[in-house]
């Protein structure tokens, strides 16, 4: 044995045999650099060696077998994750192709929904009137938000009410006593643009009011009409707005720029009822002159449509290519507009008192579909079905509602009827119930 194995402060050296080599430990790089740089290793530069020695070590361990089926799992669920993906995008696309297919048809007439033998008969408990102080007087007009979110009414003591919906309770009131500027006498006519940015009222006055429908903001009056004005209407997705007024004549505004743009003449005694849809035309009912009119704004031309002996009241379009109409005469009369005469006739659609018809007050139809109600003073809203390729009508049920039903409108989806309810008609006060009391009634549809 060597003495130097005990010499102090002396290391031990071990001799080594002749032609034995000493065995080294390899030195990796990124230890190597790190003692150059003059820093050790991190702890998780130490858990990342590890876990890399671990893995290394599990897939020594695996046969050709093992290693093969793990990949094989690997790569399946890369394509699940491709395929998931490429079906999200696929659903997507299908739903942008399905909304700009009914989109087109919509606009050119020929989308069809049928959906009337879908509808139940309301329950009484599907029947709710809900009633502001602020309307004192019979209510005359009612409109609905695009969003299904708002419904405005007004009533001749010159109040208009923003209810909501989904609280189904009052929101806001314009009454005289606040806003005498801008109301002057019963409010005739309310409208709602399709993104809720404009509403636009009418009175017993020549002017046109717009209003923020949020805020009741008075934002600016339209001057132009000679008489009151008695219907107003947006054009669908846009800001312009057609009115209709006693004075026989129809004026377009632009409310982006807040202007005037056109005045359309043609009918022979006042206008009762305005409606518009997409395209750049409004449909109009002319009264007592017993006449249907088509204004095509970008031809500069109208289309005439001849109806039934007596004051035609009301008219509201199905979609771009049918409508409806009422007149005092008690009749409901289908439409085309390929067709100068009606397609159909429902003679005394509501009845009549002491041998005279009751008059058609309101009409309301649920956009491209085969349904459509009508309203009178009867004390029943009836829904009517249209059927063989929009050609014949036939009753479907009937809804009890007390009072004058001066105006109605369908939500957007269908699911619900809101309805101003009075003690006289919207436009006189040729009769008085005095059992009625005012009110908005919403009605509730079951629909399987």
């Amino acid at each position: 044995m060597s003495s130097s194995f005990f010499l102090k402060g002396k290391s031990r050296q071990v001799q080594k045999r002749k032609g034995e080599k000493i065995k080294k430990k390899p030195v990796k790089k990124s230890t190597l650099s790190n003692l150059e740089n003059g820093h050790e290793s991190s702890d998780s530069d130490l858990d990342l060696k590890k876990f890399s020695d671990a893995e290394e070590s599990e897939s020594d361990h695996e046969t050709v077998e093992e290693k093969k089926l793990r990949l094989a799992k690997k790569y399946l669920e890369e394509i699940e994750k491709e395929e998931a993906k490429r079906a999200e995008e696929k659903e997507i696309d299908d739903a942008v192709q399905k909304r700009l297919q009914r989109d087109y048809l919509e606009q050119r007439g020929k989308l069809k929904l049928e959906l009337a033998d879908r509808y139940q008969a309301p329950t009484d408990s599907d029947v709710k009137v809900i009633r502001a102080k602020e309307h004192r007087l019979t209510l005359t007009c009612v409109c609905i938000s695009n969003d299904s979110t708002l419904v405005f009414t007004g009533s001749k003591c010159s109040t208009i009410v923003k209810w909501s919906i989904k609280e189904k309770r009052k929101v806001g009131t314009l009454t005289y006593k606040t806003h005498s500027n801008f109301l002057k006498g019963g409010i005739t006519s309310l409208a709602i643009s399709t993104d809720s940015k404009y509403l636009a009222s009418s009175d017993e006055s020549s002017n046109i009011q717009i209003w923020d429908p949020i805020t009741f903001k008075h934002i600016h009056t339209f001057k132009g009409h000679k008489d009151s004005v008695i219907g107003l209407v947006f054009r669908k997705n846009t800001h312009d707005m057609y009115s209709a007024s006693k004075d026989r004549s129809v004026k377009i505004w632009s409310l982006d720029e807040m202007s005037y743009v056109e005045t359309l003449f043609g009918h022979q005694t006042p206008i009762s009822s305005i409606d518009a849809l997409t395209r750049e035309r409004a449909i109009t009912s002319g009264g007592r002159d017993s006449t249907i009119r088509i204004w095509k704004i970008v031809e500069e031309s109208q289309l005439i449509f001849n109806g039934p002996v007596g004051s035609l009241d009301e008219v509201k379009l199905l979609d771009e290519e049918h409508f409806v109409s009422g007149s005092d005469n008690g009749s409901i009369c289908l439409w085309s507009v390929l067709k100068k005469k009606p397609l159909y006739i429902v003679p005394e659609a509501h009845g009549t008192e002491n041998d005279v018809p009751r008059w058609i007050t309101s009409l309301a139809t649920l956009l491209n579909s085969d349904i459509f109600a009508s309203g009178s003073w009867d004390n029943q809203i009836r829904l009517w079905k249209i059927y063989d390729s929009y050609k014949k009508v036939q009753p479907l049920f009937s809804i009890e509602i007390n009072g004058c039903v001066n105006c109605m409108q369908f939500t957007c989806d269908g699911n619900q009827l809101y309805v101003a309810v009075g003690q006289e008609h919207k436009a006189g006060r040729w009769f008085k119930l005095s059992s009625v009391k005012n009110g908005l009634a919403i009605v509730n549809f079951k629909i399987e």
